[in-house]
């Protein structure tokens, strides 16, 4: 299992892949400390909704990122593996639903692999409203949480499409 970071160090090195959607009391370190793997697999453990919700945004940002959800994954167990299959799909839906505000905000663009939603048993709907429905629905049998997992989903998307858009608006 990796091990659990401070949100202040999480929130830091976020910050240092260039991500501002978490704010911290800590300074940014200059460059990341964590390697990409260590990185997913520590926010998908994080207790704090607000990071565990950053690894879609970081996804959606930085989708060359996605080579290391393997790794994440090894570094993983039980809730913590599962929540990065969810939240990792829950970017691959949402970044093929924004993919015209995506594409000139994110830091590189390349399609987000679809690798988890066999394993978690969605059904290839190919409507991404549906999708998140299904996918929502499973995140709440998964855990036994009566969240509105498709709303958690869709304000960090919107959140992070918000922000990017207004940096973007600021360095014109």
């Amino acid at each position: 299992m990796a091990p659990l970071l401070a949100a202040d160090a999480l929130t830091a090195e976020l910050a240092a892949h260039g991500l501002h959607f978490v704010i911290g009391t800590e300074p940014a370190p200059v460059t990341p400390r964590l390697t990409p793997a260590e990185l997913l697999a520590a926010l998908a453990q994080q207790r704090d909704a607000r990071l565990r919700a950053a690894l879609i945004a970081l996804l959606l940002d930085q989708p060359a990122l996605a080579d290391a959800t393997p790794a994440a994954l090894a570094l993983l167990d039980g809730p913590a593996q599962q929540t990065l299959m969810l939240y990792y799909t829950a970017a691959v839906i949402l970044q093929g639903k924004y993919a015209a505000r995506l594409r000139p905000l994110a830091q590189e663009w390349r399609p987000l692999p679809d690798r988890y939603a066999a394993a978690l048993d969605l059904p290839a709907e190919q409507n991404p409203d549906a999708r998140l429905a299904q996918l929502g629905q499973r995140q709440r049998e998964i855990t036994g949480l009566a969240a509105n997992w498709v709303g958690t989903y869709e304000n960090t998307a919107q959140r992070f499409l918000r922000r990017r858009e207004k940096e973007a608006r600021w360095a014109a």
